[in-house]
């Protein structure tokens, strides 16, 4: 089982209603200015299901974020999302576009 810190993402709008975004892409690595590596949404969730970790770091803070899978009931589907803590910088809708 492997960790990796996502340090971007790619959002798209959701196909049905009610409106809102979903992450569709991810890009992980060391540095939070360049992702070293892309996965798709499908990617990361397969990922989880193995075991593997996925994380965010806020750049002001420093805190940790948990990422975790969630079912989203009007799509449909599972899709992903950064524990709840109350931080803004380590959200994964904050983080930088890929």
């Amino acid at each position: 089982m492997a960790s990796y810190r996502i340090v971007c993402t790619d959002q798209a709008p959701a196909d049905k209603p009610p409106s809102h975004q979903h992450i569709v892409n991810v890009g992980t690595g060391t540095n939070p200015i360049r992702a070293d590596k892309r996965w798709s949404l499908q990617q990361v969730l397969d990922a989880m299901d193995k075991g593997d970790t996925f994380y965010t770091i806020g750049e002001r803070s420093g805190k940790r974020a948990e990422v975790d899978k969630y079912w989203c009931t009007p799509c449909g589907r599972w899709f992903i999302r950064s524990h709840a803590d109350a931080v803004q910088d380590n959200n994964l809708d904050n983080l930088p576009r890929c």
